[in-house]
C-alpha cells in the first residue's frame, strides 16, 4: 500500500466517526469551530475526511476527549 493511500485511509475511517460524535453532542459546526479557534471549513473538511494536517485531525479528536488507536492487521 501506498503512503499517501495510507493517509487517505486513515482520513476517510476517523472523518465521519468524528462527524457522528458532534451530531451524537448535539454540537454544530461553528459552535466546534469556534471553540477550537478553527475556520468552519477546517471542521467539513475534517468531517469529510479530505486532506488537512493530522495536527488539526487530533486536535478535534482531543476536543471530543477520544484517542485514536492504530493496530496491524491481516
Amino acid at each position: 500500500m501506498k503512503y499517501r493511500t495510507i493517509q487517505e485511509t486513515w482520513r476517510q475511517e476517523i472523518g465521519p466517526q468524528l462527524r457522528q460524535i458532534r451530531l451524537d453532542k448535539k454540537q454544530t459546526i461553528s459552535f466546534v469551530a469556534e471553540q477550537l479557534k478553527f475556520p468552519v471549513d477546517w471542521i467539513d473538511i475534517i468531517e469529510c475526511g479530505r486532506k488537512l494536517s493530522f495536527k488539526k485531525y487530533y486536535r478535534l479528536v482531543q476536543y471530543y476527549g477520544k484517542k485514536i488507536n492504530i493496530q496491524l492487521i491481516d
